[in-house]
């Protein structure tokens, strides 16, 4: 008919979740990978945890040791650099699964290290005849700032930018 809206906006269907049913909720999410708490109550909270439930779920994967999101830090930051990202990326992806931010601010930043994985993955990308080329420095800074690289990092891997 003319002057209705066809959409409709229906509230999803969310069934509460118990202490038992939101256990196993947490533990199916936890066995395909490692999720911080906040993943983890954000979940749970979707398919109709109430916050209590949450909380108790939540410390009780704590007291058992399924869910410690300053180890979950270590993980990927140690799986993050084996891939080559930088500092700034690897931060990036913590705070966007749920890490507190103490956490975070905490990631140990080895300049040495840092800069070393920068210099290899600039070697694996580019060949030392393209980045004698402005140009290709500038492409190859780029590459690095995404991949999450410190600008110091990067200035420091160019010898002349002028």
């Amino acid at each position: 008919m003319p002057g209705r809206s066809r959409a409709r906006t229906r509230a999803p269907l969310v069934a509460t979740l118990d202490r038992d049913q939101a256990m196993d909720e947490a533990f199916r999410l936890l066995s395909r990978r490692s999720r911080s708490e906040a993943e983890i109550a954000t979940e749970l909270s979707e398919r109709g945890a109430s916050r209590t439930t949450v909380g108790r779920v939540l410390g009780r994967l704590r007291s058992l040791g399924y869910i410690d999101d300053e180890k979950l830090a270590r993980e990927w930051t140690d799986r993050w650099k084996e891939r080559g990202f930088g500092v700034l990326r690897i931060q990036a992806e913590l705070r966007k699964s749920g890490v507190d931010e103490t956490i975070v601010e905490r990631l140990e930043v080895d300049d040495r290290e840092e800069r070393g994985r920068a210099k290899q993955l600039l070697a694996r990308r580019f060949s030392p005849e393209e980045l004698r080329d402005r140009r290709a420095m500038a492409r190859a800074a780029r590459f690095l700032a995404g991949r999450g690289f410190a600008p110091e990092v990067i200035d420091s891997l160019f010898e002349v930018w002028e």
